[in-house]
């Protein structure tokens, strides 16, 4: 025994007693077991009408074609039945654990008691329930219509699919209503009508449910006969009742012979009433087999059941078979009707120089272009939204970075098929081998970091700290080095901001240097200078620390280059005009022989052809003060080094050029098309079609308004210049509709923002048409930005923006023990010396599932001396690690900061008295959110 062991367990056997007076956690047993007791007339019938209501379906209208759209509309990517977002509303216990639901819960009964009661495991026993400060104490919740609406709450992608924005609370309570009548005696669910083999439609459900099975289980559940039974007890049912002499239709054998035949009374009319008791057929090895199923008692006929219930003159079988169909694949519930575009962003050509590969990040495929032939010869399936694509020194292996997959396909060449995947870490973009072709280094854009991998093993060997946002990489012509770009500036709370340029050395796979970019934001394209001795980076120049009203100047947000020396100085000079922005550079190629470099404006529609000798010429005939001051803000100086701006198609993005120097070729992400530029004329020589849908649906028009300064007073920035990727900039603003100076704001993310209104950090706008449509005129764009169609087409893409997968838990994924914890302290209702914490002082009570946010206004003491106002938006928590800086003015540089450093009386919820592990537990918890 080691030395002190006797001691600990000592002190264990002295502490037992305590924990096993500890509560037990309550867990989900469901709504049937509910109905156990809550069922009869002595209680209500309490259960019976649950199940007659809208809440026992809610799960099972997630299949149908509105429910599709809703959740297209919502830039939610699962299947509204597996979304956790839907099913935050739709069921019960969705953000709960397996082990946080007895055997007898399921989540496909839709909204059940312990929505609103609270899991009840330990109150449900009749002797606890008839003590009703015990059944509290045991986890028993009495809601008030303040918690409904937490659900029932106007949301846009409702409104804009089924017209209606919301029930009406107390109508809604009234329409549920459930009292117990006084003297209440618990009853239960009578015995089954017809007993025998029955396995229940819920054990058929497990395989007949979903897209692919026509979604025949939710089809049911939504039907007349899954409520055969409940029907009952309805006013309708009971007066048919007391014409036949029944006074108790839900028990007597004579209602139950056809309003309940299958595996429990209260399923109704299920699955095997029609198809015979499954007991014997339902295993998916026998029903696969037609003939081994009758033999085993699939019924050869089902329509004949009908005829022994239905015997009404009246009734017309044929119109009731219609009605209830079910076909396994042809009725495909809320098949997809949006075109499927290509949206191609980065290209590589291969280096025998016959073929362009171009990534389509809509399409998650890779296109292959005939360089001779100008066209399109095939497509290769890839991940998920593919960002970048580079080819192995020898053009055998092709390697495509897929961001939401967290992963590299590679690609051989000649089979033009994957034959691996590489797991990566959050969201790789940029990569590209070495030299050699020994290593790939891919950026991993969310999680700061570089993977570095050994190509003869396929494995990765190391990971490499980059700078916030790592997006582009560029080899040096010697092989020696790797520059890599990061998007977002280092982080600062209202100051200069300092963009990061990171040097790889290739010899060892390290990283050799960090070179400051002063001022710059949203560095993007990178490439070196064909003798080595710099690179030119695209970026942004946002100025936050000047007023919105210096937008008419140009001045707030520019757009240029960053000339990087291998020796680490950096000089910039911007690439707008006095009278005309180059909105969103986005990449950058330099020629072969050094001289001119092409250099894409995404927001602009043109790509700008760079003098690299008069660039430098600019650059060293400038004074050291001039270099620092003077030309990363003069408007004016790119009229001496470009010659001259081409005209290509929509929202241009990568750029390649061949390596004879003839021609490159500029991807037109929302276009679908390449457009081929002559070198030598410096022109636009042809347009390559790769594809794409012909028509242009409202939500790619959107999509394309998003992304052109077109709408901004001199094209200076677009939608993407502040929201790149739909998300955030990382950067807080002085929009001067308060004051100038006063009230700086975070930048917030627009993915999943449609059901969280109202918008701003103040919650003064309602809707996203008035936010991107008054609000932007007399804010940014100084003039009136779109039509109402368009201002219609803008608001559907963004709500359309996709939301990324959580890294931190995948959905049906169990918690961490670390996030367990962290869970109960976001739920928590005690401070650690167990007295009570108001609900406005938990976590839970204004970040309330499956948004997260309550969508009111609060005061948690975060108003700084520039704020006008302490009254704020609740913001919603989705993928909220994903969107530092946190709090209204950007303050938070952390999830911890939110609580250590801005909140020293407890008003941003009670959590003064935790200790730093329950602080760190509850930050991993809220990163799964």
């Amino acid at each position: 025994m080691k030395p002190g062991f006797a001691a600990l367990a000592v002190a264990a056997l002295a502490f037992a007693p305590a924990l096993r007076s500890a509560p037990k956690k309550p867990v989900y047993i469901g709504a049937r077991a509910c109905g156990s007791c809550h069922e009869g007339k002595g209680i209500g019938g309490q259960y019976s009408k649950w199940l007659h209501s809208k809440h026992a379906i809610a799960w099972a209208t997630l299949a149908k074609p509105e429910s599709v759209e809703i959740a297209r509309i919502s830039g939610i990517r699962q299947k509204p039945q597996e979304a956790p977002i839907c099913l935050g509303c739709h069921s019960t216990a969705s953000t709960a654990e397996d082990w946080e639901r007895d055997d007898t819960f399921r989540i496909e009964d839709g909204v059940q008691c312990e929505t609103c009661h609270g899991p009840g495991s330990e109150y449900a026993t009749e002797a606890v329930m008839r003590d009703r400060p015990a059944a509290l104490k045991a986890g028993l919740q009495l809601p008030t219509s303040e918690f409904c609406a937490n659900c029932h709450i106007e949301k846009g992608s409702h409104v804009a699919v089924l017209r209606n924005p919301t029930v009406d609370i107390q109508k809604g309570i009234a329409a549920i209503a459930h009292p117990k009548p006084k003297n209440a005696r618990p009853g239960g669910v009578p015995a089954n009508a017809t007993p025998g083999k029955f396995v229940g439609s819920a054990a058929c459900g497990k395989c007949h449910r979903g897209e692919e099975h026509g979604h025949q289980y939710s089809i049911w559940k939504m039907s007349p006969h899954a409520r055969a039974w409940s029907v009952l007890a309805t006013a309708e049912g009971a007066a048919q009742a007391a014409k036949a002499g029944v006074t108790d239709p839900l028990s007597d054998r004579r209602c139950l012979e056809c309003h309940s035949i299958g595996f429990t009374t209260d399923e109704g009319v299920g699955c095997e009433a029609c198809h015979g008791a499954g007991k014997d057929y339902v295993a998916e090895a026998v029903m696969r087999d037609r003939t081994a199923a009758i033999a085993a008692g699939l019924s050869r006929d089902p329509k004949a059941a009908c005829a022994r219930c239905h015997k009404s003159a009246k009734f017309n079988l044929q119109q009731a078979l219609g009605k209830i169909a079910h076909p396994k694949a042809s009725r495909q519930i809320g098949a997809a009707t949006e075109p499927r575009y290509k949206t191609p962003l980065n290209l590589a050509i291969r280096p025998d120089g016959r073929e362009i590969y171009v990534v389509c990040e809509a399409a998650d495929s890779v296109a292959v272009i005939d360089v001779d032939r100008r066209a399109k010869i095939a497509e290769i399936p890839v991940g998920g939204n593919p960002a970048d694509v580079a080819f192995s020194p020898d053009g055998r292996r092709a390697f495509v970075s897929n961001r939401l997959d967290d992963t590299v396909s590679v690609i051989d060449v000649s089979a033009r098929k994957v034959v691996a995947t590489l797991a990566t870490h959050d969201e790789p973009h940029g990569l590209l081998t070495d030299r050699e072709g020994r290593r790939l280094y891919v950026l991993n854009t969310s999680s700061n970091d570089i993977s570095v991998f050994d190509l003869e093993t396929m494995t990765r060997s190391k990971n490499l700290a980059a700078g916030p946002g790592p997006w582009s990489l560029a080899l040096s012509p010697d092989g020696a080095n790797i520059l890599v770009t990061n998007m977002y500036a280092n982080f600062v709370s209202r100051g200069p901001l300092v963009a990061e340029a990171t040097l790889l050395e290739t010899g060892r796979a390290t990283v050799e240097d960090r070179f400051k970019v002063p001022g710059a934001n949203l560095m993007m394209g990178v490439d070196w200078d064909p003798r080595g001795r710099f690179a030119l980076v695209t970026l942004n120049r946002t100025k936050t620390l000047v007023p919105m009203t210096r937008l008419l100047q140009g001045w707030t947000i520019t757009n240029g280059l960053a000339i990087v020396w291998r020796d680490g100085r950096v000089n910039e000079v911007l690439l707008d005009e006095p009278n005309l922005g180059f909105a969103d550079a986005a990449d950058v190629a330099i020629t072969p022989h050094g001289r001119h470099a092409i250099v894409t404006g995404s927001g602009s529609n043109r790509v700008a052809v760079v003098d690299i000798a008069k660039l430098l010429a600019l650059v060293e005939g400038a004074s050291q003060r001039e270099r620092e001051t003077v030309l990363p803000n003069h408007l004016g100086s790119a009229a001496q080094f470009i010659p001259k701006y081409i005209e290509v198609k929509d929202s241009p993005r990568g750029v390649a050029i061949a390596r004879d120097g003839r021609f490159a070729y500029v991807a037109n992400a929302l276009d679908d098309s390449l457009t081929v530029i002559d070198l030598g004329r410096m022109e636009a020589a042809g347009r390559i079609d790769l594809g794409g849908p012909a028509a242009i649906s409202n939500t790619r028009y959107g999509e394309r308004l998003f992304h052109s300064a077109n709408i901004t007073f001199r094209k200076q920035f677009s939608c993407h210049s502040c929201h790149p990727d739909g998300h955030v900039d990382g950067l807080s603003y002085d929009i001067e509709a308060d004051g100038i100076g006063v009230s700086p704001v975070d930048n917030r993310t627009l993915r999943g923002i449609l059901d969280t209104a109202p918008f701003k950090w103040e919650g003064l706008n309602p809707s996203l048409q008035r936010q991107c449509g008054a609000r932007l005129a007399m804010f940014f764009t100084r003039l009136l930005p779109f039509t109402p169609d368009q201002l219609s087409a803008l608001a559907l893409y963004v709500t359309t923006i996709p939301r990324p997968p959580n890294r931190y838990r995948a959905p049906g994924a169990s918690l961490t023990p670390a996030q367990r914890r962290g869970k109960a302290v976001f739920e928590r209702a005690t401070r650690n010396d167990g007295s009570a914490i108001p609900n406005e002082g938990r976590c839970v009570g204004c970040h309330f599932p499956p948004y997260y946010t309550n969508r009111r206004i609060s005061d948690v003491g975060t108003r700084k001396k520039l704020d006008r106002t302490g009254k704020f938006d609740v913001p919603h928590l989705n993928n909220i690690y994903d969107s530092a800086p946190y709090l209204h003015d950007g303050s938070a540089a952390t999830l911890e900061e939110i609580w250590t450093v801005y909140n020293p009386e407890d008003r941003h919820g009670v959590t003064n008295d935790l200790t730093k592990d329950q602080l760190n537990d509850l930050i991993e918890y809220i990163k799964t959110l």
